[in-house]
């Protein structure tokens, strides 16, 4: 398998770029199929052919619902089969499997394909737009498949919809050192993330988790708290190497994190600025296609709790899962509905809204009550989840402390981030606030990003936390 981490991925990476750009303009997406149908067959072996097998049912439905001398019922009919036939194969590998219990984990690791879940909904949201008129159906195979495995995309996204991507694939740019540079930026800025703040969150937390009753209560809560943060510099930090992989190219993929994420004032605000691309596409595929139509209030409430955990069940089959969707709905839920009363409970303390106090106070707020959802996700089981909310309540906690050597450099690290996603603000990026500085800025930050990941990041790591989903 070929890492985004690995040395090797960007010395092919280099000849990738360096080849794209020296093949005539109408055969770089056969040369880029190729290459993502070897990546993924890095990735899952004979199992490439589990994705060819969904590329083809999603090409054929896709030609019969784009055709209007279809009816809008035999369509819809359509739809509906299809959807059920495209999502056997991740219920087969995903859940029917560990359900179970046929294979090991070990065995089961190998057996599912990796980014099942993302070239499904890929899939889904292709042929429903088509189904809705949004987009028309692509006419040629080869470009469709591309979409469905681009190989950047296709471990955990981000989740680029058809009218976004498949563009930008039939008309590829010709060479510009600016997306060189763009790309490069990404890809050091994702490799931080990853390599030096997620390696290090996890070596603070993952002990942590393992056995959360040999510790404090308050070393178990600020474990789950960091671990928020170490999942959002691992997830983000992937999404940074694929979106510079693809830019290296003259592709742009979507935004996938708000920079400050992890100090959104509430949980709403946190919830659409995490994994964008994919919790909006639970917003249009799945809870827009089970409320079309419905008007009673609390159907639609029950949509929206039925969303959030399909979502949790999304991750796996666990009842942790579940859970984690359920508190995220009734935290979001209790939000909106005591709004009012939130903002009457401010300024009767003194605090005008939308004042830098009373951000600062939601922002703990939601950082406290959040660690309380966070650590089912992070448990996965029901028997660990029962644990660590054990330990962190001090129902049955010990004495280590998560304080252990190396801490406040890690957090020091933490803080260069949050100072530089600072001064970007929510509107850039960080290959377009490098790019808008003067040489002298921009190369003397770009300088100081590699020295940070050559001398503070772990050369072995796991592998992103996203790509088990």
């Amino acid at each position: 398998m070929i890492k985004f981490t690995d040395f090797t991925y960007f010395l092919l990476l280099f000849l990738i770029v360096a080849a794209y750009y020296n093949t005539p303009q109408t055969k770089k997406w056969i040369f880029l199929l190729i290459l993502s149908v070897l990546f993924n067959m890095s990735w899952s072996g004979y199992y490439v052919f589990v994705w060819l097998g969904l590329t083809a049912i999603c090409f054929l439905g896709g030609q019969y619902l784009g055709n209007a001398a279809h009816s809008k019922k035999k369509r819809k009919t359509l739809l509906t089969i299809l959807i059920v036939i495209c999502l056997l194969p991740l219920l087969f590998f995903k859940y029917l499997i560990p359900i179970n219990n046929s294979f090991s984990p070990v065995v089961l690791n190998w057996l599912a394909p990796i980014g099942i879940s993302y070239y499904t909904f890929l899939i889904i949201g292709y042929l429903t737009d088509v189904q809705r008129k949004y987009i028309k159906p692509e006419p040629h195979f080869g470009y469709l498949a591309l979409y469905l495995g681009f190989f950047p995309t296709m471990l955990a996204g981000p989740l680029e919809r058809a009218r976004q991507l498949i563009p930008q694939l039939k008309n590829p740019v010709s060479y510009d050192p600016e997306n060189i540079k763009a790309g490069i930026f990404f890809i050091v800025w994702g490799l931080f993330k990853k390599m030096v703040l997620a390696a290090r969150f996890a070596d603070h937390v993952n002990p942590v988790f393992d056995q959360p009753e040999k510790y404090t209560a308050v070393s178990v809560t600020l474990a789950v708290l960091l671990f928020s943060i170490q999942l959002y510099c691992d997830f983000s930090g992937y999404c940074d190497i694929a979106t510079g992989s693809a830019r290296l190219l003259g592709i742009r993929l979507s935004k996938n994190f708000a920079n400050r994420y992890y100090f959104t004032p509430s949980r709403t605000e946190s919830w659409n600025s995490w994994n964008i691309t994919v919790t909006s596409w639970f917003r249009d595929y799945v809870f827009f296609n089970i409320s079309k139509g419905v008007t009673n209030k609390t159907r639609l409430e029950f949509n929206r709790l039925l969303t959030f955990v399909v979502t949790g069940l999304w991750h796996g089959p666990s009842w942790s899962f579940v859970i984690w969707g359920f508190l995220q709905w009734a935290y979001i839920n209790f939000e909106i509905r005591t709004k009012r009363f939130w903002e009457r409970f401010y300024g009767g303390l003194g605090l005008r809204i939308g004042s830098n106090p009373h951000t600062v106070l939601r922002i703990i707020v939601r950082l406290l009550t959040g660690t309380l959802i966070m650590g089912w996700f992070r448990a996965a089981e029901l028997d660990s989840g029962l644990r660590l909310y054990s330990a962190m309540f001090g129902f049955q906690s010990g004495a280590l402390s998560i304080f252990t050597s190396g801490f406040g450099l890690t957090l020091a690290l933490f803080l260069i981030l949050d100072f530089i996603n600072y001064q970007m603000g929510e509107k850039e990026d960080i290959a377009s606030f490098l790019l808008k500085r003067n040489p002298v800025q921009r190369n003397l930050s770009f300088l100081v990003l590699v020295q940070l990941v050559l001398i503070f990041g772990q050369i072995t790591v796991a592998n992103f936390y996203y790509i088990q989903f």
